[in-house]
Parts: structure tokens; sequence; C-alpha cells
């Protein structure tokens, strides 16, 4: 029996809590239940409300004990991982673009209070009763009842109810005139009539995604800076268009929205640490291209909805180096974009990167992605200029050692990708499960992803985004020969190779007449040298590739996502498509979730 089940009702979809036996105890169904509605309405133009109710006469008791109780036997780490869970789907009614309403009837108590205060609105049946009963069972408030609460009642009020689990009633003229006074919004209703649209209200405008959902996301209890907001009715932040909305709503008139752009809109099942970095629709980091990361890319990238970065190393001049900046910055749209700092010590000296760095800065680009060797030194003055710093590794323990460093995230891309994947050439699938053992800061995999399915898996797995690099080599935007293009999608994920490990500098390439020679003088001499073999792995020789269409030579970085390339196309619609299956990979997983190996905490 299932214990959740939506309601379409035309402009409006109902989530009900059907777990009448346990008061309305949260469930695995009801998780995934609400989680689809959330997704569904963000999409769905005739859809322009949530509302969340409950068969048998109570909203929420909160969690459920019982299944709590069997939570002992787990790691700390798999509780804790139960309880983020729990923590995602409050940002998820949080970060919704339609209003979320719940209506409460007989009561709610616990994790079912702060789900209540999550939404944008409570009615409130006569009857019905809020407490925050953490304290009776001996345990201290979590889902952002502490916040929320800190900010609907005064502060003693506040105080009171969490450390004695006191409750008010939503008939309580007392207690509501003390709400209203303490800034919130509410109605009450007759019993039965919380579901439904209040007596004589017309309906709300068919906001679709006009709603603005990428100015609404927001961390529980964490403003980023990026997020500029104001406070709403004591529970949510508002944006001034926010508030004409509320206002018109009590009026009984349709509210308007200014348009937002889809690239704003963020689906709540890809809300991770990278998206509220930097402010992306996906959890999607563009892959450094080399002498193909410039503006067109980079650009193309931000309008699409994720984060590119333009590689320094392809500016020997400083100044050409600032005039590419701002010439991203102009064609992005105000989308996010970084740079790419290669510090190899053979390659890039310290005086030249701290030039880099400084001129970075001087620009205002806020997000840096840095690889080659150990960031420490210049992460002070990074941090100072307030740009939060990716630093990308070919494996999890110089991952650990960046984290002790104090980087923001880090980049772990695998022995499948492309360019160098260092000589550990740990895959990317073991990179994963290590990473979410031994790292706390947020991390992406990367190394031949190039399906949405993948995007899914990595989350899953506890990245919080991924690097994808050789599916965007296709891209209409790059800018290279479209001979190069059609080569790339024609290839298959066997067509690259590895070389140069005699070296120490291990690359993945187009297997090619240049790269098949590189390995057989290795073959040939175990102990031969850069200088031997620079004429063949000189840059300027792959470059001229990009510039003629002729891939039989040069060392042209390619990963095993060469398989999924596909065809050429814009870059838009490359991630629109990867998108697309990654929402066809969450789908498989949503189905049954009586099937789910591990219930989900509350």
């Amino acid at each position: 029996m299932t214990l959740a089940r939506i309601e379409d009702l035309g402009d409006r979809l109902v989530v009900w809590n059907l777990n009448a036996a346990r008061r309305g105890a949260l469930s695995p169904d009801y998780y995934a239940a609400l989680h689809e509605a959330l997704v569904q309405a963000a999409y769905t133009p005739r859809i322009v409300a949530v509302i969340l109710a409950s068969e048998g006469g109570f909203f929420c008791s909160g969690g459920d004990l019982n299944l709590l109780a069997t939570r002992a036997e787990q790691t700390e780490a798999a509780r804790r991982g139960n309880i983020d869970k729990l923590h995602d789907l409050i940002r998820a009614v949080i970060g919704c673009p339609k209003p979320v309403i719940a209506a409460v009837e007989g009561g709610a108590a616990g994790a079912g209070l702060s789900l209540a205060l999550a939404c944008d609105f409570t009615v409130a049946a006569d009857d019905a009763r809020f407490t925050a009963a953490y304290v009776k069972a001996g345990l201290v408030p979590d889902a952002g009842l502490t916040h929320f609460l800190s900010r609907l009642l005064p502060r003693a009020m506040a105080t009171r109810m969490l450390l004695f689990g006191g409750a008010g009633r939503g008939g309580s003229a007392a207690r509501a005139r003390r709400a209203v006074r303490a800034g919130a919004r509410r109605r009450q209703l007759r019993r039965g009539d919380g579901a439904g649209r209040p007596a004589g209200a017309r309906p709300l405008g068919h906001a679709g995604h006009d709603q603005g959902a990428g100015e609404q996301r927001r961390d529980a209890g964490r403003l980023h800076p990026a997020r500029r907001r104001t406070r709403c009715h004591g529970a949510r932040p508002r944006q001034p268009r926010g508030d004409r909305g509320h206002r018109r709503l009590s009026r009984q008139k349709s509210p308007r929205f200014r348009k937002t752009e889809e690239r704003d809109m963020i689906d709540p099942a890809f809300d991770t640490a990278v998206t509220r970095a930097y402010g992306t629709r996906l959890p999607v980091v563009a892959g450094g291209l080399m002498w193909l990361s410039d503006a067109a890319y980079v650009s193309a990238c931000a309008r699409a909805g994720i984060v590119g970065f333009i590689t320094a190393a392809s500016f020997p001049d400083p100044e050409a180096l600032r005039a590419e900046i701002r010439r991203t910055r102009e064609m992005a749209d105000g989308g996010p974009f970084g740079v790419n700092v290669s510090m190899l010590p053979k390659l890039v000296p310290g005086e030249r990167t701290e030039e880099i760095f400084a001129l970075i800065a001087d620009e205002g680009v806020r997000f840096v992605e840095t690889s080659g060797r150990n960031p420490e030194p210049w992460l002070p003055m990074l941090k100072q200029a307030g740009i939060t710093v990716l630093h990308k590794v070919p494996s999890v323990r110089f991952a650990e050692k960046a984290q002790s460093v104090g980087v923001d995230m880090v980049s772990i891309v695998g022995a499948e990708c492309g360019g160098h994947p260092g000589l550990d050439l740990v895959g990317s699938f073991v990179n994963l499960a290590l990473a979410e053992r031994r790292l706390k800061i947020p991390f992406l995999i990367g190394g031949g992803v190039g399906h949405g399915g993948q995007i899914v898996a990595a989350l899953a797995g506890g990245a919080s985004g991924v690097v994808v690099g050789t599916r965007f080599l296709v891209a209409e935007e790059v800018t290279a020969h479209p001979d190069y293009k059609r080569a790339l999608a024609g290839a298959r994920e066997t067509d690259t190779m590895l070389s140069m490990s005699s070296v120490r500098n291990t690359i993945r390439t187009l297997r090619n007449e240049t790269s098949e020679t590189v390995a057989r003088m290795e073959a040939e001499n175990p102990e031969i040298g850069i200088e031997a073999l620079m004429p063949h792995v000189a840059g300027r020789i792959g470059r001229q590739a990009y510039e003629t269409g002729d891939v039989s030579r040069g060392m042209l970085s390619a990963g095993q996502a060469l398989g999924l390339t596909g065809e050429i196309a814009p870059l838009a619609r490359i991630v629109g498509g990867l998108e697309e299956e990654a929402r066809v990979a969450l789908a498989r997983l949503r189905p049954a979730p009586a099937r789910m190996q591990e219930e989900i905490a509350v």
C-alpha cells in the first residue's frame, strides 16, 4: 500500500499524505511523491500551485519514531546522510518556483511543522495545532525549524516553543493575533476545506516559468552572497515581485511576474553545492579544452545554464587574457564563468601564476579553476578577493591534500578523461566511491562523462556535480574546423589511447599517426626524454588540427566519452540532451519507492 499520492486538479497539484495510521508521519513514499510534484509544477505552465494535505485528520506528526529507532545500527555517516535527505526535501519546497501551500488539519508536529513553515502559505483549519515536538522525544529540532521559527515569532516565544515543545492552535484568537503581529499571513478554514480553493477566490494566473525560480533558490539556514534576497512573511525570503504577488493574492487577483529565462530555473533534484556556488541551473562544469576554451565556448556554457572556464595558458599575453575575460562577460548574458589556471611547475613559473591571479581579481572574476600543483600559496590572495577556488586533480589522494589546504571544491577526473589523467589511472566510478568516504568539501566527478544518466549516478554517489569535456568538443560554438568536429562525432570510445607515461606526463588523446608514433618511440626506448618527443607533441601541432581539420597529426586530447558525442549541435542543445537523459534516469528510480533498499529517514 502506497502512503502518498498526487492528485492533479488542473491548475494545481495536491500531494496527499496517506499515512493515517501514523498520524501523517513522513515516509519514503511521501518524499518521492512530493519531490515529483515539485518538479512537475516547476516545468508545467498550467500548474500554478502545489498543495500539501493529509488524509486521516492530521497534517503531519513528523518523523516516524519506530523507523528512527532502527537507525541505531547504522554508521554515523549513514545516519547523517538520511537527515540530509530530509533537508534536501525542505530545500526543494523552498526552491519551488510555484507557490507551495500547507493545508494543515489536526496538527503539524516536529518535522511536520518544519515542512509547513517551509511552504509559502499555511492554511490552518480551526482544529490545527502546531508543536515543536522534538523535545518530547529527547531530540533537537532539525529540518530548518529553528531557522523558520526565529523569523516567524518573537525570540522569546520561539525559544519557549523549541525548548518546551509548546503548541499553538490555529483556532486561538490570541495566538493568531500574535502570529499576525509577528508577520505571518494565515487564513483559517473549516476542517476539510484545506486542499480546495478558498470560497470566492479566483485562480492564480498561469505564471509558468515566469515565476522566477532562479532567484528563489536558497540553502536552508544560509544565504549565499550571490543570492541577494530579503525576508518574506516570517518564514521565507521574498523578492520585491514576490511582495507584489502576495498583495495581489490577498486581494484575490492574479499575479503577473517578470519573465525569467529558462536557464534561471532549477530542478530541486539538481540543486547542489555546485549550482549554489556558481548560480547555474545544472551541476555541470565544462571541462577546459585548452586552446578551444575561449569566449565563444565559455559564454555558450553560461547561457546554457552551466559554467565554463577560460584557459589562461591559451593567452601568453596577460592583456590578451584580460580582453578575453571582458569579451566573455559581454557574451555570457549575465551567466557565470571563470578562468582556469594551470600551475604546472615546468610550464608556468610561480611569478607568472601570481600575475594571472592578480589580473583575474582585478577583472572581478569570481571563479577560478586551478590544477597542476598545490594552490596553497595563492589561496589567501584569492580568498581575499572573494574568489571561489575549484581545484582539479586526477585522484582522491590529491583531492584530500587540496581539501586540507582550504580549497572550496575539488573536481576529480578519472582515467577515462581526455588530456592528463595522472599517473594513478584510477577510474571515475572508483574515484566517486572513495571521494564520498574521504572528502568533506563538495566534489565533482569527471572522466568519461557524456550522458545525463551519469550525472544522476554521480549525485547519487555523493558528488555535487560532474565535469564534461569531450562531449562538448562537437558543439557549434567551439572554435574548431568542421572536419575536426565531424571526425570526433564519428569516433568511438575505443578511438583514444594513452601515451607519454615515460616522461611522467600521461595523456589520453585521439588515436592518430602522431599518438601512435609517440607510443612506439616510448616502447622502443623507455628512457626517452621529453626533448626527443617534443617535435611530435608540441602544442602548436595540435592547434593546427583545430584550424585545418586534419586530425591525423598532433596530440589531440579526447576522452572515452567520444562514443557519446553524436552529432554536431549547439551547446545549449547538447546540455538540454544531458538534462533530458538525467530526467529519464531519475524517472527510473522514482516509480517504486517501496523497493528502495534503504528507507529515507526523517
